[in-house]
């Protein structure tokens, strides 16, 4: 059991935009609603882009342009509808809103926080028609500004194999505390692993090795009744985690936002950005 008494999954905020990843989100909420008893919303944006930029529309008539956004309009209805209906089938009542040209990202921000959803639920990439308007970038742009965890979805519902990256940080230690909810839930095997940077000599290798056993046993003397792999790597701290959780056919990555480097995660974007855009199983970016 955790420590802390709080649940992580209890509010759950889901962007849908009829993508097949959408879909995989959509799935992926139900399923946590059913475990957490969780309030579930569903939103939709449909781009303001569409309607106050020229593009697509230089040179065409008004009717064509009214056309096209009268069918932006109905599409966006069925994504929702389509959306509650999943839903209902799964048992799990939702709520939806559909927001007609506007800022997808903010829109979904601000929304999060006018609900106080716990954890914001995404697919990876969108199936916009417009390259621009694609789910993709308003998910890199929700990770970069949400104030809340973010799961980004790129499979099935699953949550058997769990990794969850420790560098030690209060951050790292918020994210197990989500990866063991998930895990007592969904009775998952979780490995903590810890990266221990390269380009160090053989003897400051030994010693960061040291350190980063220490590290994921002080974590995990923060949790009780759930077991647990403790790994210890040498690597590039995103690649090692990506590669790690390839090889090891892992469900999901559990992170922190920030690590205990803030200089060099403004230099060369965060370990979590990287792993977020480019691992190949979902990933969970806690604040």
């Amino acid at each position: 059991m955790l420590l802390a008494t709080q649940s992580y999954f209890k509010n759950l905020l889901v962007a849908a935009d009829g993508s097949s990843y959408s879909l995989q989100a959509e799935e992926t909420a139900a399923n946590l609603a059913k475990a957490f008893d969780s309030k579930v919303t569903v939103i939709h944006v449909t781009p303001h882009d569409i309607k106050h930029q020229p593009y697509p529309y230089a040179g065409v008539s008004d009717s064509i342009r009214n056309e096209v956004e009268g069918w932006f309009e109905q599409r966006g209805s069925q994504i929702v509808q389509q959306a509650k209906a999943l839903f209902a089938q799964e048992g799990v009542k939702a709520e939806v809103i559909l927001e007609q040209f506007a800022d997808p990202s903010d829109t979904i921000l601000e929304v999060a926080k006018e609900k106080n959803s716990d954890t914001l639920i995404l697919g990876n990439k969108g199936s916009s028609e417009i390259p621009n308007f694609a789910l993709g970038g308003v998910t890199e742009n929700i990770l970069r500004h949400a104030d809340r965890a973010v799961l980004i979805v790129k499979n099935k519902p699953d949550f058997s194999k769990i990794l969850v990256a420790h560098d030690g940080s209060k951050h790292a230690q918020r994210a197990l505390d989500y990866a063991v909810q998930l895990g007592e839930k969904y009775k998952s095997k979780i490995t903590l692993l810890n990266v221990v940077q390269t380009m160090l000599t053989r003897v400051q290798e030994e010693a960061a090795k040291g350190i980063g056993e220490r590290v994921v046993s002080e974590a995990e003397s923060h949790v009780k009744g759930v077991s647990m792999d403790k790994k210890v790597e040498l690597g590039h701290p995103a690649k090692t985690i990506i590669d790690f959780a390839k090889k090891g056919n892992y469900d999901l990555i559990v992170m922190g936002r920030r690590g205990l480097n803030p200089v060099r995660r403004f230099v060369l974007g965060s370990v979590s950005d990287k792993v977020a855009r480019h691992a190949q199983c979902s990933v969970l970016i806690v604040r």
